[in-house]
C-alpha cells in the first residue's frame, strides 16, 4: 500500500521521514540547497500514499514544490486553520509549521501533561502546549551557529569559531572565550526560558519538558540540562507531522 512521507523544510536542513502507520521506518536529512540526485535517491523505489510538507523557508519550499511536481508526487502542506490544535496567539499565521508539529508531537508523547518543547536548531524555540490541545505561546532565541556568525560578522578581530563545549568556563584564548561564551550563554538562556514558561502552567511541577533539534551542541546541552529535560526526541517534529497528516486524512473521510 505504500508509505506516508513527511518533510520539514527548515532554515538550513530539510528533514524527512517515511512512516508505516505510526512507525517511523526511515528518516533522512539534507541541505536546503537541494541536490536533485540526492532527492531522487531518497525517493527511488518508494511507493508513497500520502505526502505532507511543512516549511519555514520560502526559497527551499519553492524548490521542493517544483521537484515534487516534476516527479508527479502528490503532496499537501500543513494548513493551520483546519487543525484541531488551538493556536492561542495573536498571529497564528506567522507561527512556524515546525513549532505546530512539535506541539502535536508533544501531545502524542504526553497526552495527560502540559508540555514545554525546546527545539535547538538554527534558532532555539521554546513552546508551551497544554494537554487540552492549546498552543499558548513561546520564545525564539538565536542558536549557537547564529551567535558565532554574528560575532564574526560584526566585529573586526573576533574569528568564526567551531562550536564545542569548552574544557573550562574560564577560557584562556580568544577562541575559547568565544566558545565558552556561546556555549554557556545558550545553556543559561535555555534554562531561564524553561523556568519562565513553566511559571505559566497551572501545575508547574507536572509539566513535561521535551528536547529536540539538530544543533551541533545539542548532545552537550542536553547532558547539562538533564535535570530539566524529561524526554529527548530527535524526531519529534516528524512524529508531530505524522499526527497532523493522520488528522487531515480523518477529516477528509468525514
Amino acid at each position: 500500500m505504500g508509505l506516508d512521507l513527511v518533510l520539514n523544510i527548515g532554515n538550513t536542513k530539510i528533514k524527512g521521514g517515511f512512516f508505516d502507520g505510526k512507525n517511523l521506518v526511515n528518516n533522512f536529512s539534507f541541505d536546503v540547497l537541494l541536490n536533485r540526485e540526492d532527492l531522487i535517491r531518497i525517493f527511488e523505489g518508494k511507493s508513497m500514499r500520502n505526502v505532507l510538507l511543512s516549511s519555514v523557508n520560502t526559497k527551499a519550499e519553492e524548490k521542493m514544490r517544483k521537484f515534487m511536481e516534476e516527479q508527479k508526487i502528490a503532496f499537501r502542506f500543513v494548513d493551520y486553520p483546519s487543525l484541531k490544535l488551538i493556536l492561542d496567539v495573536d498571529e497564528p499565521e506567522a507561527l512556524g509549521h515546525d513549532r505546530i508539529a512539535n506541539a502535536y508531537g508533544a501531545l502524542q508523547r504526553f497526552p495527560i501533561n502540559d508540555c514545554i518543547v525546546v527545539d535547538m536548531g538554527t534558532a532555539i524555540t521554546v513552546d508551551f502546549i497544554v494537554k487540552e490541545g492549546r498552543y499558548l505561546g513561546g520564545m525564539i532565541y538565536p542558536g549557537a551557529a547564529l551567535c558565532a556568525k554574528s560575532l564574526n560578522d560584526n566585529t573586526d578581530k573576533l574569528p568564526l569559531v567551531a562550536l564545542k563545549k569548552p574544557e573550562s568556563a574560564l577560557a584562556k584564548t580568544t577562541e575559547t572565550h568565544l566558545q565558552a561564551g556561546i556555549y554557556y550563554g545558550q545553556l543559561g538562556a535555555i534554562e531561564r526560558m524553561i523556568a519562565e514558561v513553566r511559571l505559566s502552567a497551572l501545575s508547574p511541577s507536572s509539566v513535561k519538558v521535551i528536547a529536540t533539534g539538530g544543533s551541533t551542541l545539542i548532545g552537550e546541552l542536553i547532558d547539562d540540562l538533564k535535570d530539566l529535560v524529561d524526554f529527548i526526541d530527535p524526531h519529534l517534529t516528524l512524529i508531530g507531522l505524522r499526527e497532523i497528516l493522520e488528522e487531515t486524512l480523518a477529516k477528509k473521510k468525514e
